[in-house]
């Protein structure tokens, strides 16, 4: 089988599919892999180090998706990535569907590709491999960022986030308790933050007082609660994940009009489409806006800003999937995979998760009718 991996440095993406470790894994396992020039330019890797792994270094998207029988991607594939897929292609990486055009779905379903998606893979335990490893990133990655910008000179309102003698830390609200919630809550109460943490899932709350020797306040994210807590943050963090499907939107405009003057939303579900209705798409160059006095941080590709930890997590992770991928094929992988059985949102042109079929008023596969036969 033979691998594309895509430069996708023009939509401010610094991340690449493969690191060199990746290639000589899968080069060892009897693939061959193209890497469009530049593609790991911003991770760190030149082309010679990818060359030296025993790439083939290609020099345009049209000859990386033209060579190769699985492209991996990283952000979500463009207008123009769109149309140069070929027919029956596997795509590999980060698609969310949920929030996707439905122009593109139904451009790919008529090429009868097969989509992986890296944010729906499950492990049986019901782990999230790719998102929870990435989502440590980004809970560490909220103290960066929460530490800049409450910073006055940027706007904030001038506090340090684990407090001194005499004077208090700052509160962080953490909307969720799953996978990027229990990421963000470590690494604030690790920094000392006043930390509070609202979901809906009381076993996962739980999860989170445990974790955290029951520093976190929990409580439940009804309208009520969230309504009253917000007021108070000086940070709120948006980490609600339903996998495969669009963010529901929890805080309305009206709340974060009560909030104070200066503080921080970190809106973690902003791939998804965001669970803060005043949120919308920001990119690392311009990270944040304002909105209703409150700075608003809604970068998708959050974990792009440390690209090559983050290229070293994603590969490490992928290239054993398309191993048992390629080593087959896609059927006999899945078959005998759950967890790549359950990143699958499209095999031969057929849609096979039901939310996103729904979501798209697109007909529906369900994929036991195919491994049945």
């Amino acid at each position: 089988m033979n691998i594309g991996v895509l430069n996708e440095s023009s939509k401010i993406e610094n991340r690449v599919g493969l690191n060199p470790g990746g290639v000589s894994f899968l080069r060892e396992r009897g693939f061959k892999v193209y890497v469009q020039a530049g593609a790991g330019l911003r991770a760190g890797y030149s082309n010679e180090e990818f060359a030296s792994q025993g790439a083939e270094i290609v020099f345009t998207p049209e000859e990386t998706f033209g060579r190769s029988d699985l492209v991996l991607n990283i952000s979500p594939l463009s207008d123009e990535e769109c149309s140069l897929v070929r027919e029956g292609q596997i795509l590999m990486g980060f698609h969310h569907l949920a929030v996707a055009k439905k122009a593109n779905l139904e451009k790919l379903l008529k090429k009868k590709v097969s989509i992986l998606g890296y944010e729906i893979f499950q492990e049986k335990n019901g782990a999230l491999p790719f998102i929870e490893s990435l989502g440590e990133i980004a809970g560490q990655m909220c103290l960066s960022i929460s530490g800049h910008y409450l910073q006055t000179i940027h706007g904030g309102r001038g506090l340090l986030l684990g407090g001194v003698v005499s004077v208090p830390p700052a509160t962080a609200v953490v909307i969720g308790s799953g996978v990027l919630a229990r990421s963000a809550v470590k690494a604030l109460i690790g920094a000392g933050a006043h930390t509070i943490a609202l979901g809906t899932e009381m076993e996962n709350l739980r999860g989170l007082e445990e974790m955290t020797s029951g520093r976190v306040i929990t409580l439940v994210g009804n309208k009520f609660n969230l309504s009253r807590i917000v007021k108070i943050a000086d940070i709120l963090i948006g980490a609600i994940l339903e996998p495969g499907a669009k963010a529901p939107q929890v805080i309305s405009k009206d709340m974060v009009k009560t909030m104070r003057k200066g503080s921080l939303i970190i809106d973690l579900a902003i791939d998804q489409g965001g669970c803060i209705e005043t949120s919308r798409l920001t990119t690392l160059e311009q990270p944040t806006f304002l909105d209703e006095g409150v700075i608003h941080y809604c970068v998708p590709n959050i974990t792009s800003a440390v690209s090559r930890t983050s290229t070293k997590v994603l590969s490490n992770l992928a290239a054993p999937f398309i191993d048992e991928i390629g080593g087959a094929d896609l059927e006999k992988a899945f078959k005998g995979n759950e967890t790549i059985s359950s990143g699958l949102y499209v095999y031969k042109g057929r849609i096979v998760k039901k939310i996103i079929a729904e979501r798209f008023g697109l007909p529906y596969t369900d994929i036991s009718s195919i491994s049945k036969r």
